[in-house]
Order: structure tokens, then sequence, then C-alpha cells
């Protein structure tokens, strides 16, 4: 059975959509999941799992269950409501066709608004060495961090798993709040990836004179070349997350050592 769904893990709902094209735009609208086969679930945590399944199983008169073995029965058990719900869905009737008008403008397709939650009103402490303690040290930087960025620090987790840490581990569990913002190619090359290239004066310098940057921005044309050479477009929009902190904080929580780490300290 064919079916295109996009799915909002946090909250867990779901939308089902007649085509693959119409699925693909809402997702990339709302920041959504697009679902097109079962594997495309088997990201979601084992409490999202459970979730999606009461909301899929109560149209079809389905029992609910607490949890799931693993996540593979998860992704099947969900894709087959996903499915019996595609199949159930009526097609509207045709309507005659209305007289032909002007073309209107086309609108201009609406963008994703990112990832923004407000904190919690205390924050708590990450252990060092886990992942949420990475997520902080990354989201807290002045030049906050891409999607690239946090896949990679991460261990190459899915875009999907990288939101719910955002959304779940980040406001739910820690209390912080997250902060999006849309940058170009190149600015978000020059804002989080420019202090890795070292002194770039000898590659925009035609006179021989070396700078140091980010002082010197005077060939801003070899600038974008070098934003290119790292994989940046000028023509991309890119989402740059960033950490809310809750009223009254100027910093992260420092990180708590782990049970390990305190026992090998004679703690």
């Amino acid at each position: 059975m064919t079916t295109f769904t996009t799915i909002d893990p946090t909250a867990a709902t779901f939308a089902i959509h007649r085509t693959e094209e119409a699925a693909t735009a809402a997702a990339d609208r709302h920041d959504h999941l697009l679902v097109l086969i079962a594997e495309d679930l088997s990201e979601l945590t084992m409490k999202q799992g459970a979730a999606l399944f009461a909301a899929t199983a109560a149209p079809l008169g389905i029992a609910t269950v607490k949890r799931f073995p693993d996540r593979t029965t998860a992704a099947r058990r969900i894709w087959q409501n996903l499915a019996a719900l595609s199949a159930n869905a009526t097609e509207p009737e045709a309507a005659p066709k209305p007289k032909a008008k002007p073309a209107a403008k086309a609108k201009a397709p609406r963008r994703s608004r990112g990832i923004n939650l407000a904190p919690k009103a205390e924050a708590k402490p990450c252990r060092a060495g886990t992942k949420q303690a990475t997520l902080v040290d990354l989201l807290s930087r002045p030049c906050g961090a891409t999607m690239n960025e946090l896949i990679d620090a991460l261990g190459n987790w899915k875009p999907i798993t990288v939101k719910s840490g955002l959304t779940w581990d980040m406001n739910a569990v820690k209390g912080y709040g997250i902060r999006t913002e849309f940058l170009t190619g190149y600015e978000a090359f020059r804002e989080c990836h420019l202090d890795d290239c070292g002194t770039f004066g000898t590659a925009i310098d035609r006179a021989g004179v070396t700078s140091q940057h980010p002082d010197d921005h005077s060939d801003h044309d070899a600038l974008l070349a070098l934003a290119h050479e790292h994989g940046y477009d000028q023509s991309e929009r890119i989402a740059v997350y960033h950490l809310v902190l809750p009223k009254d904080m100027d910093a992260p929580l420092p990180h708590t050592q782990s049970t390990k780490a305190k026992v090998e300290a004679g703690q």
C-alpha cells in the first residue's frame, strides 16, 4: 500500500496527503517527518512510537499499547495503521470545472519557521560526555550550530533524531529554549566556520599583504569562493540553532561528572 504521510513526532500528530509532492511540500513547510516507507518511522523514540500508534489506531478502532518491544515493531505497526487510513480515505467528488479566470500571480511557498521553543523556569545540568552535553556546548556558542554540525558531532544522527534532541532533550528534559535563525550559505559559513580556516589573508590579498581574519574582508569574491570550497552555496537557506537560557541565567549550567569519573577521581 502506498501512503504519503507527514508526522510531527513531538505532538504525535499525522496528516495523510494525496500525492508525494504534496507530502514533501508539507514536510518542508512545517519541519515534519516525511513518511513514504515503513523505514522512515524507524528513528522514532519508543515513547514517540507509542504515542503515534495511539493516534493512528484511534480512528481505526484498534486498542492502544503502552510500549513496543523494539523500534522496528513500532514502525511496522504504525505503518500498517497509516496504510489502512490511506486506503479508507475517500476521494472527493469531481467538481464542475469553473470558468477560466485570469491567471493569478503564484504565491511564494511558505518557508519553515524552524524550531523556536521558550525556556522553562529553570534548567537542569547535563552529565559530561553525553550527547545532551554535546548539544549544549554547540548550541550555546555565539554562532550557534547548523544541522550538519550537529549531525557530525552526535555521531551521524539523522535530522529527525537531532530535532527530537532539540525539542525533547534540550527543552522538555533540560529546560533550555531553542531559537532558529536562517542565514544564507555565505553568512552561515562566516558565522560558523570562518575561524576553522585559519588566516586567509594571502588568499584574498592581491597586493601580497597578509591580513588576519575576520577584520579584513576587502576581497568579497575570494571569501565567497572560500565558502563554496567548504560546501556553502550563497543561494542556500541554512537553519542555525541557538540555545536560549532561562530567565536570570547568563551561561549554561556546568556539566556534572559521571559516576565513573567521580570514582576515578577518588570522590
